[in-house]
């Protein structure tokens, strides 16, 4: 009777998941996808690169289309699973397969470490599993935070000194398959503390050293590129030279905690644990320490671990911790922050052991409610699901640059400007406002502007002059371009609090007084500039309009450099 349920639970996740995914695969590029940090870099980085002649380039060759011409590596990474995936697979169909391949991963992994040493049954396996599974995961980050399950199964099975060939070939896999300077770091270090805490508990630490050294090394050979241009080898001073740390008061240090706590990080990570896992788990625990008298060690610990964490994140954002990090390029550069990736996994373990201290008699039941209960979440922050049934009655704010993937890179719209300019693409360059620069990318234009976490100090300066009074006229955007600048395009004053990319139909004003330098777009080999804003009076930007194209989401005007 055991073996039967546990077959239909692994049923049941199976067609779950096959359910959560359809959307993707019976709409297709009709299919609603979250631009950020993916469509609008990500896939344009990857698709650029190999579909423009670079797939097989050294590293360290220009990529001439992107900004002017930045190194391949900077853009991509050969070693990794998805630009093999690009290199075989048209652009929308490599992604959409990374998303599925993330997701599966997740659940697989979640499943076999629940099952192996979480000590679930197999419903409360399929609940973990398809919670962390369906995590919204952001694609740009590959396995980094999805393939945790699967990375801390193959490590505990070599903790407990098993011989499978499956563990090592797990370990040794996954730098392809996860970012070094996103995770890989935070991972090595995870796994330093393991080792110092086997040692003290006069456990056995050789085959920890040894997976260790694997991820260490490999992760260093998939990263020599990057690693070179950090220690100041062959390369180029990096824009992150420029960036700035900014303090918070002490209240907002405590606010930074409690978000990251009740929420996670609703940029990069976000974990679903608000209203299900979190409420469940603090729950039963406080029911077990006031209720049965009793402090369970596991939870505490994890606990524990979750708080720290969120504490060290705020603790980041004060004044001393900030001036110290300022003094230090590397600590300045470098986002330390990235704790936080941890903090999808360490709740799902958090709720496992939470489970455990469940009466068995109420336990199948319990865990059906959260099941269902979760799921729901699940289903509404799937994009397509959220976009065509949930936005009607919530709203999710990391959810803001929601789009089909047709309507987002317009393709029949940029062949008819393409086609309305006559010009070979390469024998000219365009500049992008209110829209990403990435979808002009996309469609095989060359660019002066673009978003990219590393190219070369001395392009950004040489970019500045082109928004130099537009910077002036609000000081956040100021700030946004000089003290972070990772998206190099043309800032300009939105009258609001923050700089938005995504000007869709709808959004822009009917004209807006936008002034740019018309002698640095030039020194730039500008020729064009592809804007959703309608620019009150172009001519004092050596601009001159000459067209306006529609598509569902977007209304372009095309400008041209006035030839002197």
């Amino acid at each position: 009777m055991k073996a039967k349920y546990q077959q239909f639970h692994s049923i049941g996740v199976v067609l779950i998941f096959c359910l959560y995914h359809l959307p993707g695969l019976l709409l297709g590029t009709k299919a609603y996808f979250n631009a950020f940090d993916s469509l609008d870099s990500y896939v344009v980085w990857y698709r650029m690169v190999v579909q423009q002649g670079y797939a097989w380039a050294p590293s360290y060759t220009i990529v001439e289309p992107f900004m002017g011409g930045v190194p391949k590596f900077t853009l991509v990474s050969t070693y990794n699973f998805y630009y093999w995936l690009n290199l075989f697979l048209p652009t929308f169909e490599a992604y959409q397969l990374l998303i599925v391949f993330i997701s599966a991963v997740g659940v697989l992994g979640m499943w076999l470490l629940s099952r192996r040493h979480l000590g679930m049954d197999s419903l409360s396996a399929a609940f973990l599993s398809l919670s962390f599974g369906f995590t919204p995961f952001l694609p740009t980050w590959g396995l980094s935070i999805a393939g945790q399950p699967l990375l801390l199964y193959a490590i505990l099975n070599v903790r407990k000194k098993e011989k499978g060939v499956w563990n090592w070939l797990i370990i040794g896999a996954f730098p392809f398959f996860s970012n070094f300077q996103s995770a890989g770091v935070f991972f090595l270090f995870a796994l330093a503390i393991l080792i110092i805490y086997d040692s003290t508990q006069k456990r056995a630490v050789l085959p920890l050293i040894g997976a260790f050294a694997v991820l260490l090394v490999i992760y260093s050979v998939t990263k020599l590129d990057l690693l070179a241009n950090l220690l100041g080898g062959k390369g180029f001073v990096s824009h992150r030279m420029d960036i700035l740390r900014f303090s918070t008061s002490l209240l907002i240090c405590v606010k930074v905690m409690a978000r990251y706590f009740l929420l996670g990080n609703i940029d990069v990570a976000l974990s679903l644990h608000t209203f299900i896992l979190l409420p469940f788990v603090l729950g039963t625990y406080c029911y077990h320490v006031f209720k049965v008298r009793s402090i369970p060690f596991g939870l505490t610990a994890t606990l524990g671990i979750i708080v720290l964490i969120c504490i060290y994140i705020g603790a980041l954002q004060w004044d001393p911790v900030v001036n110290l990090r300022n003094q230090s390029d590397l600590l300045r550069m470098y986002s330390m922050e990235r704790f936080h990736i941890f903090l999808q996994l360490l709740w799902h373990l958090a709720t496992a052991q939470a489970i455990l201290l469940l009466p068995v008699v109420r336990k199948k039941l319990i865990v059906s409610v959260l099941l269902v209960g979760q799921l729901a979440i699940c289903f509404a922050y799937q994009p397509t699901y959220y976009a065509m049934f949930f936005s009607k009655w919530i709203k999710i704010q990391a959810y803001h640059y929601i789009f089909t993937y047709r309507d987002y890179y317009a393709e029949g719209m940029f062949e008819k400007i393409k086609t309305l300019i006559g010009k070979p693409v390469g024998t000219y360059r365009v500049a992008s406002i209110g829209i990403p620069p990435g979808i002009a990318q996309y469609n095989g234009l060359w660019t002066i502007d673009g978003y990219s976490s590393n190219y070369p100090l001395s392009y950004k300066k040489a970019f500045r002059p082109i928004i130099e009074k537009e910077l002036e006229k609000n000081e956040i955007n100021k700030g946004f371009f000089d003290y972070w600048g990772s998206q190099c395009l043309i800032v300009y004053d939105q009258g609001t609090g923050y700089f938005d990319t995504h000007m869709t139909k709808g959004l822009a004003p009917e004209k807006r007084d936008i002034v740019l330098s018309g002698p640095a777009l030039r020194q730039m080999h500008c020729d064009y500039i592809i804007s959703t804003e309608t620019i009150a009076y172009p001519e004092k930007s050596g601009l001159k309009k000459i067209a306006a194209f529609d598509s569902p989401i977007w209304h372009i005007n095309l400008y041209s450099l006035i030839t002197k």
